[in-house]
């Protein structure tokens, strides 16, 4: 009767996407690497997409932007610890937020902070990340990436969950300009 079920599966499903936002004198918004990221994630990702942004309440008018490209949950990390970026407080979060919805990758816009977040988050995680990526494919799980990681050859198909991976800007585009509504959680920092 086991043949007939597979015990090596993971229970991960879908994608989160960390989104950097800037702070600009017109008011706050998603760097253009991050909705790029946004963007392929929503394109390809056939599950449950989720988006994590720290800050405080003043990033409340960027939900319908980030609900229009197809994220069905935001994850708002509004407490006085996250308007400013602290890497260690960003990354142990991120780790909360992914225990709790088992993504099965989690993706970031190859900017410093979003390089930062996925070197730390991965490893927190015990994982490789893939880095730089020029284009990427998944069905569930990440299927390619361009460029191909080294150890891409060496591994065998079945990778340890959730996948981290970042996105070079400019890989693809951004279509702005669609709203759409969903759900925003409030979640808090970590606190030692």
């Amino acid at each position: 009767m086991l043949d007939r079920y597979s015990l090596d599966q993971s229970v991960a499903d879908g994608a989160l996407v960390w989104l950097e936002v800037l702070r600009c004198p017109d008011g706050p918004r998603i760097a253009d690497a991050s909705l790029q990221t946004l963007q392929r994630v929503c394109d390809i990702n056939g599950g449950r997409t989720f988006a994590a942004i720290f800050g405080g309440v003043d990033l409340k008018p960027l939900y319908p932007i980030i609900f229009g490209f197809g994220v069905g949950t935001i994850y708002h990390v509004r407490d006085k610890d996250s308007e400013c970026y602290d890497s260690n407080v960003y990354s142990i979060t991120l780790c909360d937020i992914i225990d709790r919805i088992s993504p099965a990758v989690v993706a970031f816009g190859a900017t410093d902070r979003g390089d930062q977040l996925a070197e730390k988050v991965s490893s927190m995680l015990a994982i490789e990340p893939y880095k730089d990526c020029t284009g990427i494919s998944m069905e569930g799980r990440i299927l390619s990436t361009e460029p191909a990681p080294l150890n891409q050859f060496l591994m065998d198909n079945r990778r340890k969950f959730p996948q981290v991976c970042t996105l070079s800007e400019g890989s693809y585009e951004a279509v702005e300009g669609r709203t759409g509504h969903g759900t925003a959680i409030y979640w808090q920092t970590w606190k030692e």
